[in-house]
C-alpha cells in the first residue's frame, strides 16, 4: 500500500511521509497533552445519544478534573479497545493509569468502565477488533 489512512486525522498520507505526520500529532502541547488522539473516523462513531454516559473524570491523587472530549467518547464506545489504560489529568498535566481516574457521573474508575465495555464489545461480536496499524 502506498498511501496509510492516518488514525488521528483520517487523511490518506504517502507511507513514506506518515511517521513525521503522525509525529505533528503526537507533539505535546504545553499542558503536557499530545496535540492530538486516535479516533475512529466520524461516518464510523457512535451516532446515540449520550445523555446517560459519563463526560467528565477526578483524578483523586491530585483532585483535578478532566473533560473527556466527545470524538474520543464516540470512537470508544464503538471501539472500547482503540485507547490504553492511560488518560490525560487535566490536574497533573500528564497521562495517568485509568484505575486512578473515576467518572463524576458514576463514580465508577474509567477502568473498570472500559473493561466493561471490553467484555460487551467480545460477547457481541466474540473477538476484539482486528489492531490497526498507527
Amino acid at each position: 500500500m502506498l498511501f496509510i489512512r492516518c488514525s488521528f486525522c483520517h487523511q490518506l498520507v504517502f507511507r513514506p511521509f506518515y511517521s513525521s505526520h503522525k509525529a505533528k500529532h503526537t507533539e505535546l502541547r504545553a499542558d503536557g497533552q499530545m496535540t492530538d488522539h486516535i479516533t475512529v473516523h466520524p461516518s464510523g462513531r457512535y451516532q446515540g445519544s449520550l445523555e446517560n454516559v459519563p463526560q467528565v473524570y477526578y483524578h483523586a491523587k491530585c483532585g483535578g478534573g478532566t473533560g473527556m472530549p466527545e470524538e474520543i467518547i464516540r470512537s470508544y464506545l464503538v471501539n472500547p479497545f482503540l485507547y490504553s489504560d492511560r488518560s490525560f489529568c487535566c490536574g497533573c498535566n500528564d497521562y495517568v493509569p485509568t484505575d486512578e481516574l473515576f467518572w463524576v457521573e458514576t463514580n465508577e474508575s474509567l477502568l473498570e468502565y472500559k473493561n466493561g465495555l471490553k467484555r460487551a464489545y467480545i460477547r457481541r461480536y466474540g473477538a476484539p477488533p482486528p489492531k490497526r496499524e498507527v
